[in-house]
């Protein structure tokens, strides 16, 4: 996969703008609610604009601007658009 390809499922549409090692570097804009999903590796994102929840091992935690999540590898987790936003996501696709 070259860089500035894009990666699109139902909510998510993003633009790889690098790599760090193995893992992907995505500008990604989050539009609608992301269904339970699990990665095979660790996730870790940063909100740039506006806010989403993540639903993870039965709780709900909100994000705004600024702020950043992990996921570890294997954990089904979904994301909640509070309002339609960008973040910046590090992790394989």
């Amino acid at each position: 996969m070259s860089d500035e390809a894009i990666i699109e499922m139902p909510g998510f549409r993003g633009r790889i703008t690098g790599r760090l090692g193995d893992m992907l570097v995505i500008d990604a804009e989050v539009e609608a609610d992301i269904p339970a999903h699990a990665a095979e590796t660790e996730e870790f994102a940063i909100v740039l604009i506006d806010r989403f929840e993540l639903v993870m091992n039965g709780r709900t935690r909100s994000f705004g601007p600024g702020d950043h999540l992990v996921v570890a590898a294997g954990i089904d987790h979904a994301v909640r658009v509070i309002e339609p936003g960008r973040l910046v996501l590090i992790g394989k696709m």
